[in-house]
């Protein structure tokens, strides 16, 4: 059976070395491995790949019919941009950034937050997977969050049919924003009282 692999994060890291993609344990081409430069270089040039094994003529052929062209500035610049070498530097600095803003982050979530909240510590990408205490309810946090211009990702957007039971405490906090921006704190300080009201 084909497996999809989504690796835009396999790039950031927090560690010493890059986990090694599904792919690496392929030998029968069926890992279709799909990574972007959008999560760690250029957000807006939306440039990615496949490495799709045995299913590549396939994928080529439903790529010609659903799109015809692709954005070839865009491929050119970042084409250009690592023939120069400066790739490997940028995601040392990024991988570091990330790390610290991590940290920084889920000791804002340990300070503020209601006793009982759990955080998952991934090791890489630039997402808190946050668990309210019992009785926590992320989508009553959410609705109560944007009231006041805080914009979270409640579990529910995380299930197929957005009502697995096992999300209904889950929350995504994105610690990927400029460290210097002066709202992240206050912004987590608020989100902590509205969590204790929504357990």
């Amino acid at each position: 059976m084909p497996l999809i692999e989504d690796d835009v994060y396999g790039e950031l890291h927090h560690g010493s070395r890059r986990p090694l993609p599904a792919k690496a344990f392929d030998t029968a081409g069926e890992v279709l491995h799909c990574t972007s430069f959008s999560k760690c270089l250029a957000p807006g040039y939306r440039v990615g790949w496949v490495a799709a094994g045995r299913h590549a003529p396939g994928l080529r052929r439903l790529k010609t019919l659903t799109s015809l062209a692709t954005a070839v500035p865009s491929q050119l610049a970042i084409a250009e941009y690592l023939a120069q070498g400066g790739f490997d530097r940028h995601l040392r600095a990024l991988r570091r950034q990330l790390a610290v803003q991590q940290a920084q982050m889920h000791g804002l979530v340990e300070a503020h937050f209601p006793a009982g909240t759990r955080l998952a510590r991934p090791q890489g990408g630039y997402f808190l997977w946050v668990e309210l205490p019992e009785g926590g309810d992320s989508l009553a946090l959410q609705a109560r969050a944007a009231a006041q211009g805080i914009s979270v990702a409640p579990g529910a957007l995380f299930s197929a049919l957005g009502s697995d039971p096992r999300l209904r405490r889950g929350l995504r906090l994105n610690f990927g924003h400029a460290p210097q921006d002066a709202r992240i704190a206050p912004a987590l300080a608020a989100l902590g009282r509205l969590a204790a009201l929504s357990a």
